[in-house]
């Protein structure tokens, strides 16, 4: 006898958790999508609250599996530690104590800025976190308080780019970005957004997934080379940028336990995806 499909509950369903609703929901899972605007996607349900309201989660209901996917508000504020909390502490306990029993697991959408490290070192899921920002040690604290409540997957994505996310290509076009002038570029790690919706569609079925998983394409890349294909690619002028650096700076990101689990990325590097952002342009 087949095990049901669990019931997912995805809160703080923004583009991400919208695209992972229409994937589960096209895969036959019974998903709600939990947002204030009530936005939707075909074959899930649609439920208005805010996970920084209480009031606003009663009557939610009962699910297998609860997928965090809120981003914090007003990122563009200096101190913005409070909306992170939000987002990351209060929210999930928020959403836990309204449910009618607890879920058998949750999934977190989190960061690879807990890592922190900026020396080029390699980093892998079970690298020790080590973050240099107040919003950083927000975001490890609501792993960590997640997981004392509920058996929990954290997924620590990567710059996340795709659909809508076209800051990189409209900076390079409007000449706001330079390569770098100093005697070491940066590296950088990203992840398509269809592949981080992929990475969570696996978790939230698999039955046993990882506690900790990093979602990165195949190959961190320094940033200038980046710029210079984009460059090359829309037929641009780059303009050089006069930051100095003289050390190596970013870190460079595996993907190990995602790929263990028998997921690939379907753009296995910026070249992937972001041509497929300019065809579609």
């Amino acid at each position: 006898m087949t095990e049901p499909a669990p019931r997912v509950l995805i809160a703080g369903a923004g583009d991400v958790g919208l695209a992972l609703g229409a994937v589960l929901a096209q895969a036959g899972l019974t998903v709600t999508t939990l947002n204030r605007s009530g936005r939707a996607v075909a074959g899930a349900t649609a439920a208005v609250g805010d996970i920084t309201d209480p009031a606003s989660l009663v009557g939610i209901g009962e699910f297998d599996v609860v997928v965090f996917a809120a981003a914090p508000d007003r990122r563009e504020v200096p101190d913005n530690s409070a909306a992170y909390s939000a987002a990351y502490v209060d929210g999930p306990r928020h959403v836990l104590a309204a449910l009618d029993r607890p879920p058998a697991r949750a999934l977190l959408v989190s960061t690879t800025g807990v890592y922190g490290d900026d020396d080029g070192r390699w980093i892998t899921a079970s690298s020790p976190p080590n973050p240099q920002t107040r919003t950083a040690e927000v975001v490890l604290d609501g792993e960590q308080r997640l997981a004392k409540m509920v058996p929990t997957t954290v997924i620590r994505a990567a710059g996340i780019y795709g659909p809508g996310r076209t800051h990189l290509i409209d900076s390079v076009t409007s000449g706001r970005l330079g390569v770098s002038t100093g005697s070491a570029d940066r590296w950088t790690n990203r992840i398509h957004r269809d592949d981080l919706v992929a990475a969570l569609a696996l978790a939230s079925v698999h039955g046993a997934p990882p506690p900790l998983a990093i979602a990165v394409d195949n190959e961190p890349v320094p940033r200038d080379v980046v710029l210079r294909w984009l460059a090359d690619r829309l037929g641009v002028e780059l303009t050089a940028d006069t930051d100095p650096a003289g050390r190596v700076h970013g870190k460079r990101c595996r993907n190990a336990e995602l790929k263990d689990l028998g997921w690939a990325p379907a753009y296995a590097s910026f070249r992937e995806g972001y041509e497929s952002m300019i065809e579609t342009s």
